[in-house]
């Protein structure tokens, strides 16, 4: 791939140590960061490789598609693209011994909020003495322990400074604490060069992500720098970037953009109004701009939120008379609880095939794992306390003794007389969910167990469970079945190139790229403005909308309530 380069561009690529360079989204930082590694490949000793830093596999899936079109298949094998996690992953398991004394092993984010609402006492401190006596890491002490290992052995810095001459480091000015102190290493003994955008730091609300880090790195190297922040190769005949900085900086009138609509409606005409903006979206998209198959996130503030949204265009609605069809799409979230839901509707597809008490039994122990995750994410006393009644009633009924609590008596009463599960999957699986929407203090988890349809992995299901039947004339270890299923859809999902229509936070949108952008905002959640934290400009909810205007290549539509805070103007 050919690309003509202008003065700034050849100067940075031939500029050597340390280098800063900034711009907005689509300014060719990426770009012209593999051009710099294209040019040092050459001076490259054996062994030797360059490595590309970045935040989320989305970021790297990015930059490996830029690498396919800029940098021939010799030159990609010299250059290594990792997230911080996994550099520090594979860091520690290399060099772990080096700090406790045997090889590291990990503690994934699932099992420690497991472990954490299991705890009785200062998790804190168990998590530091995991990592120092038995060599368990937890994951979000992985980059803190190779912070401290390349501060303490000079061995180590040595090694990775030889093996990697120059490293690239994506969006520094989301660098958290523990980050920026390996990045300090590596400046001494490495050149560093750090692409950044001033106007995407959307991560401050962590304690540990410091607004100045830019600053920081002036102070302490003085880096050659350069601004590319008046180009825009992303959509560089579209205004979006225009009116994303007008909104951005608070800057009144906003610009006049053909590629940017904002749709406002009334309370009940919501559902149609984002229904009809999506279809629409996408219909501008091919016969507008020409793109056979365009993509298109509708990107919101909450993960409750984008739920609803799912739920919206997962049905028909009615629009100015008009029939509008369901809209598939996928949904990158986080469900850990609808997981554990979805496992105890297998636990009871089990029932026809176990002994009566056995199969009370373990549904109920499933009840309990579902309160322990949720008060693992939001730590309460009711969560708590349901855990512990539901392994109670388990062990109660293990015992040959009546549970106390009412939702085990009724789920008991079902016992004796079962399920007749006819071998459709669909049906079945229905039948059993059901359960748990006819006793009230299950509806939770009714409601959970819904949402499993936004794992894209209703087929998977399906196929698996009529598997599962025709081989054994039941479906005995449906609950374990289920929950493979779900944790390696998610995974697929993580992974999963943005095609089609894809349901996500701002937040999770960070480092991707789409057609098209759908921004909805609630009239009374999920509101583009908080102003029950921020005060007026409200200036982290402005840049954390540009982070959304700023995904779209070709085209953006907002929907927003009637009388919603304005998106620039005077508050005072």
């Amino acid at each position: 791939m050919k690309i003509e380069l202008d003065q700034t561009r050849k100067d940075i690529i031939s500029t050597q140590g340390h280098l800063l360079v900034t711009g907005g989204p689509g300014s060719g930082k990426t770009t012209i960061a593999l051009l710099k590694a294209q040019e040092r490949c050459r001076a490259l000793l054996p062994g030797q490789e360059i490595l590309f830093l970045s935040f989320s596999r989305a970021a790297v899936r990015q930059i490996l598609v830029r690498c396919k079109d800029i940098l021939r298949p010799a030159e990609r094998r010299l250059i290594q693209v990792k997230t911080y996690h996994l550099f520090c992953l594979e860091a520690l398991a290399a060099h772990g011994r080096l700090l406790c004394g045997r090889q590291a092993r990990f503690m994934y984010p699932g099992d420690e909020r497991l472990a954490k609402s299991q705890f009785d006492g200062a998790w804190e401190d168990e998590r530091l003495r995991l990592s120092v006596d038995e060599g368990l890491f937890c994951f979000d002490l992985v980059a803190p322990a190779i912070a401290t290992l390349f501060e303490q052995c000079e061995a180590v810095r040595k090694l990775y400074a030889g093996k990697y001459p120059l490293v690239i480091v994506d969006e520094f000015q989301d660098t958290d604490d523990d980050q920026w102190r390996i990045i300090q290493k590596f400046l001494e003994s490495t050149e560093v060069f750090c692409l950044a955008d001033p106007e995407q730091r959307i991560f401050e609300y962590r304690e540990n992500v410091d607004p100045r880090r830019i600053e920081a790195l002036r102070y302490l190297i003085r880096p050659a720098e350069f601004d590319l922040g008046g180009d825009n190769h992303r959509s560089p005949t579209a205004g979006i970037r225009q009116f994303a900085d007008a909104v951005l900086e608070n800057r009144s009138p906003l610009p006049g953009a053909p590629e940017v609509t904002i749709l406002h409606y009334y309370a009940k005409s919501f559902a149609s109004t984002v229904h009809a903006a999506a279809l629409w979206t996408f219909s501008k998209l091919r016969k507008d701009d020409g793109i056979e198959r365009p993509s298109v996130a509708v990107l919101c503030r909450s993960n409750s939120f984008v739920a609803q949204l799912s739920a919206i265009l997962a049905e028909e609605h009615q629009f100015k008379n008009q029939t509008l069809p369901p809209v598939e799409h996928d949904v990158l979230w986080d469900a850990d609880l609808s997981a554990a839901a979805a496992q105890v509707v297998g636990s009871l597809l089990e029932w026809p095939g176990k002994e009566a008490s056995r199969a009370v039994s373990d549904t109920l122990r499933l009840i309990a794992h579902y309160y322990r995750i949720k008060n693992a994410e939001t730590p309460s006393n009711a969560a708590r306390e349901n855990a512990r009644k539901f392994d109670e009633a388990a062990e109660a009924i293990e015992g040959g003794k009546a549970p106390k609590i009412k939702a085990a008596k009724e789920l008991a009463a079902l016992a004796p007389d079962g399920f007749a599960f006819a071998g459709d999957p669909v049906d079945d699986w229905r039948k059993a969910r059901r359960v748990l929407q006819e006793i009230k203090a299950l509806n939770e988890l009714f409601r959970e167990a819904r949402m499993v349809r936004m794992f894209r992995a209703t087929d998977a299901l399906g196929s698996s469970l009529s598997e599962l039947w025709l081989s054994q004339g039941n479906y005995a270890g449906a609950s374990d079945l289920v929950k493979r299923i779900l944790d390696r859809e998610r995974l697929l999902a993580a992974d999963r190139d943005p095609q089609g229509c894809v349901l996500m936070t701002i937040h999770k949108a960070k480092g991707k790229e789409f057609d098209g952008v759908l921004l909805v905002e609630g009239a009374f959640v999920s509101q583009f403005f908080d102003t029950n934290r921020e005060q007026p400009p409200y200036q982290r909810s402005r840049r954390l909308l540009r982070v959304g205007m700023t995904r779209a290549r070709s085209r953006v539509t907002i929907v927003r309530p009637r009388g919603a805070t304005p998106l620039v103007g005077n508050y005072t």
